[in-house]
């Protein structure tokens, strides 16, 4: 091996060893922003818009059964708690088109909708959701105060009852 290809090959070892792994949100860190996510007008969409507000943010898309649960519970929540928590459907459809049509489907019209394309938006490798939907419940400063993985009946209360303990 060339000096010249021992250099390079040492190089790509100690940049890839250096690089910060990706590694799922958990409880208690600080939310990141939803790199490449857009709003339903196409523009930029930044968490830093809902800092002073706690938030409930879920991720998933229309493959996912379950997300045709919770979007339309969670969507009631964010009526009845619109002046406290700012609710975030997060889409990670390719074509935003389809997430477009999904949640008209479900009627989601009291949360914010976002589409971050899994092929084209970063978001959801930075927050290695777990399964689909996970809903992440993130205090004013931005903090994950908790998560909750998946959909099952009876959640939309058990969300309800950990929102009046925070939200004081």
């Amino acid at each position: 091996m060339s000096h010249r290809s021992l250099a390079s090959l040492i190089t790509v070892l100690a940049i890839a060893v250096a690089a910060p792994a990706l590694a799922e949100v958990k409880k208690g860190d600080r939310a990141p922003e939803l790199d490449g996510a857009k709003d339903a007008a196409g523009k930029a969409f930044s968490l830093k818009a809902t800092k002073g507000r706690f938030v409930v943010m879920t991720f998933g898309g229309s493959w996912c059964k379950p997300c045709k649960k919770e979007l339309p519970a969670w969507d009631k929540l964010a009526a009845k708690w619109k002046d406290k928590v700012t609710f975030i459907a997060v889409n990670l459809d390719n074509d935003s088109a389809k997430g477009k049509k999904f949640f008209d489907s479900l009627k989601v019209k009291n949360m914010i909708r976002v589409y971050a394309p899994e092929e084209k938006a970063a978001a959801a490798d930075i927050y290695s959701p777990p399964t689909q939907p996970t809903t992440y419940i993130l205090s004013p400063k931005g903090i994950v105060l908790e998560m909750h993985e998946a959909y099952s009946s009876g959640d939309d209360a058990k969300m309800d009852a950990l929102l009046a303990k925070l939200v004081k």
